[in-house]
């Protein structure tokens, strides 16, 4: 019984499970399995355009195949995950548009808001990609990470809901660093571009837009930030210091 408990503790290890079947795999996986490969296409989405909207269940001609049938991974881009026009979440290189709703056919739940200038995804019909999940062990696992991920994720927001509005934007610019595959960047006094706007900051913290603002040119004065044309640049080494310092009050 040791033997299998600690044999199943090992499967579903969170480093293991994050190392092997994480989302930059995902889609070659789909593509290239010697089992059940299935078709897909590459294509483009420009700065504000939706990939998918937020809809109600409809039903529609039998010829008609609509938006939500389809997920996107993201090779390129950024885009925002809103729901009733708040953003939830931000999907960047690597990430999938749609799979909060795999199981879903005939509406989304939320909507996905291109915010860089251009994204390039991979697009896959969504029966395609269940079919494959659900008879392929693989496939189970890569669910398993994806659910890990998103877990993650809705632990940060509720971690940050009860911060200061100071941290609470520290926190999240850092996270969204790592999101956006930034936070390998060298540690130096360097400033690297912070691709998010003000606005979508403060819509992802719920905060109002002068508030961040505020919190922004607090933080000019820390050199943790620079805003140059309303463009945000940022210093990784000294928003983790800040960081650090942080939790060591808790």
């Amino acid at each position: 019984m040791d033997t299998y408990t600690a044999a199943i503790k090992n499967l579903y290890d969170i480093t293991e499970i994050k190392e092997y079947f994480n989302f930059s795999k995902f889609a070659k996986f789909l593509c290239t399995n010697d089992i059940m490969p299935i078709p897909y296409e590459t294509v483009s989405f420009k700065k504000n355009m939706y990939p998918l909207k937020e809809t109600i269940p409809t039903i529609g001609l039998e010829d008609e195949q609509p938006d939500t049938e389809f997920i996107y991974i993201i090779e390129s881009g950024i885009a925002t995950m809103e729901k009733d026009n708040i953003v939830l979440d931000i999907k960047a290189s690597d990430d999938i548009v749609g799979f909060s709703d795999l199981f879903t056919f005939n509406c989304s739940n939320y909507s996905y808001k291109v915010i860089s200038n251009v994204m390039n995804v991979v697009k896959f019909n969504k029966a395609h990609v269940v079919d494959k999940l659900l008879n392929t062990q693989e496939g189970y696992l890569y669910h398993y990470s994806y659910t890990l991920r998103e877990r993650q994720n809705l632990e940060f927001k509720e971690r940050i809901r009860r911060e200061k509005a100071e941290s609470k934007v520290v926190f999240a610019m850092h996270h969204l660093l790592g999101k956006l595959n930034l936070s390998n960047i060298e540690k130096s006094d360097l400033y690297t571009s912070f691709p998010i706007t003000m606005a979508t900051l403060a819509n992802y913290v719920h905060l109002n837009v002068n508030t961040v603002s505020t919190v922004l040119h607090s933080l000019m004065k820390l050199g943790m930030v620079q805003i140059k044309n309303k463009q945000i640049f940022v210093n990784f080494r000294k928003i983790e210091t800040y960081l650090i310092n942080i939790e060591r009050q808790y």
